[in-house]
Formats: C-alpha cells, structure tokens, sequence
C-alpha cells in the first residue's frame, strides 16, 4: 500500500439525505465515551430516539428503555438513520462501519484506526450524500479538524501541523519524568480510564499516527497510511533519560507532525526533548495542544483535554447537533 493516496470526493461535502422527524440512533458500544453520549441524547427526546444499544456481551442489568443487542444485522435491522461507534479497534467496528455506509445510513464515530485505514469508507458516504462525521477521533475536546475545515475555507493553505496528539502518552511522560516506572506510570493511566487494557498503540506511537492520517486528510486532501508514518515508542526512551532531560531543562514530548513542502507531506510521530518553555512542553497530564501554521503566516495553537469522557463524548454530540442541522428534519 502506498503511504499517500490522493482523495477524489470534496471534504466540504454535506449530507443530503432526508432525516426523519427523529433521528433514530445505534449506539456501537456502550463503554466510558458512548455512556456519556447517551447521557447527551437522553436530553435531545424531541430530537433522537434510540433504536438499539450493541454491546459485545450481553448486559447483566440493561436499562430495560433500551434495545440491548450483540448483533450487529439485529440492530441495523432496527432501521437507524444514524450510527455513532465508540467501539475500540476491532473487526466488529469495521464491519459496522461498512455496513453503515452500505446501507446509507449516517456514520459518527471516534475510531480512528477504521476510519484512518479505511478512508474508501468517507468517501463512498460523501459521493452518496450520507454523513460521515468523526470530530472526536482527533483531539478529544480540540476541534482540531474543525479548525482545518475552518481555515481551508477562508482560503488559508495550512503547511503544517505538529502537536502532542496523545493523552495517554503524555499523562504516561508526566508520571515517568516525576520518577514513576513504566509498569506503574501505564497501570495510573489505565486506572484514570485514559489508556486501553493493550496501551501500545498509544505508547508506541500508532495511535498520533492514526490522528495524524485524518489530520492530512482534512488540511491536505490526501489519505496517507498510518502504518507508514515513522514513530518512536515511548519505551526508545529510559526513565534515567527522561529525568536527566527534565535536570536540564527539558521535557520529552510524543510529538506529532505533519509539514508540506517541495518533496510532498511529510508525516512523523518522534519523541522529542523540547525546551520546558514551548507551548508543546507545558501541556500535562492527558491534555492535548496542536500548532496549525499557515502560508500566510497565520499561526493557530490548540490546547485542551485529549481524553476521557466528557472531552470524547462532547465532541461526538457536537457531530450529532451538526447532523441535525444539515438535514432536512420535517
């Protein structure tokens, strides 16, 4: 697979497809991000209805208002118009996103890794006039890709973008540079609900990666391959290193970038030692901070909370209120 492949859909496509007076919603998953947002639909009764909750074991006490299922047909077969999927990276997410799209029904999702290497799927929504919307797979809380939307818009060509794209990374950095070892600094951030119980794509550098891909997409029109893009692991690095960088005025960042220039788009995810002064150095704990730098000379600084549930979910209701607003509710 090549590392780039140029996209042929507009990005600034929207959905045409007529909602009904409400939307009926599938909820893929139902962990620390999707429980917030079905805290968030619970308030929206004029405006969504939730058709069925699928869960990958059955529930012990499901909330009886609900349609609890382990099948994926059973509950596209509930007749969604729209789909939001917090599962983790897994077969199932994949199919489900591919079935959505099949079957034109409206996609949200916070799962990078499927949407990173699957980018045929947007595409194949877009041409269809179906949306395909993943605000919270790229920053948490950040709009990140809300702002790229925003600049290429008003004519701004964006030549690079670098950022701590990572919470968990960073929340793992943070304890290892006050002392902390690995297995200890990893088990804090699991325990916080930052870091999954397989924490490597986050520690090795995949998961910027993945965040990275959609990134390119929105400011550049290309859909790179994640599993192309060079990166370090947090573990290139020793805690004696880590603490030796910060006795000097240093501070270890996963740092992600994404810069343009004669040769094309270069993508990398590097560890690197930055002065304790630069914006990218202050962010702590699982926040997130994103430089988007423009020809012009325009320079954009994100910062905010990478992950957890509030900032994830927050991004996802957004997605559902944008929907909303599209479309054709009668």
């Amino acid at each position: 697979m090549s590392l780039v492949a140029a996209l042929d859909y507009p990005l600034d496509t929207v959905p045409t497809a007529a909602l009904t007076p409400r939307l009926r919603v599938v909820l893929l998953g139902c962990g620390t991000v999707n429980a917030g947002v079905l805290a968030g639909l619970e308030a929206m009764p004029a405006q969504v209805e939730i058709a069925a909750i699928v869960t990958r074991k059955p529930r012990r006490k499901p909330d009886d208002r609900y349609a609890w299922l382990t099948d994926l047909n059973a509950a596209f077969d509930t007749g969604p118009d729209l789909v939001i999927d917090a599962l983790p990276d897994c077969a199932a997410a994949e199919k489900a996103l591919a079935l959505a799209v099949e079957r034109g029904v409206h996609v949200i999702s916070a799962n990078k890794a499927v949407i990173a290497r699957r980018p045929d799927l947007e595409a194949r929504a877009r041409r269809a006039g179906t949306g395909f919307a993943y605000s919270a797979a790229v920053g948490g809380g950040v709009p990140v890709l809300e702002t790229v939307a925003r600049l290429k818009a008003s004519g701004e060509t964006i030549t690079r973008v670098r950022g701590v794209l990572n919470g968990t990374s960073n929340f793992v950095l943070g304890l290892l540079e006050n002392g902390v070892s690995f297995d200890k600094a990893i088990t804090a951030a699991q325990a916080a609900g930052f870091a999954e119980e397989d924490p490597s794509a986050d520690l090795d550098g995949l998961d910027a990666a993945f965040k990275l891909a959609l990134i390119a997409r929105a400011a550049f029109d290309i859909a790179p391959d994640p599993y192309g893009i060079p990166a370090d692991s947090l573990f290139d690095r020793s805690v004696g290193q880590i603490l030796g960088a910060r006795e000097n005025g240093l501070r270890y960042r996963q740092v992600a970038e994404l810069s343009a220039g004669a040769d094309g788009v270069l993508a990398s995810v590097r560890l690197q030692a930055l002065p304790e002064d630069h914006a990218l150095a202050r962010v702590e704990n699982e926040d997130n901070a994103i430089e988007i730098i423009c020809a012009s000379g325009t320079t954009l600084t994100l910062h905010g909370k990478g992950a957890g549930q509030a900032p994830t979910a927050g991004s996802v209701l957004s997605d559902v209120r944008a929907l909303l607003a599209k479309g054709s509710v009668r």
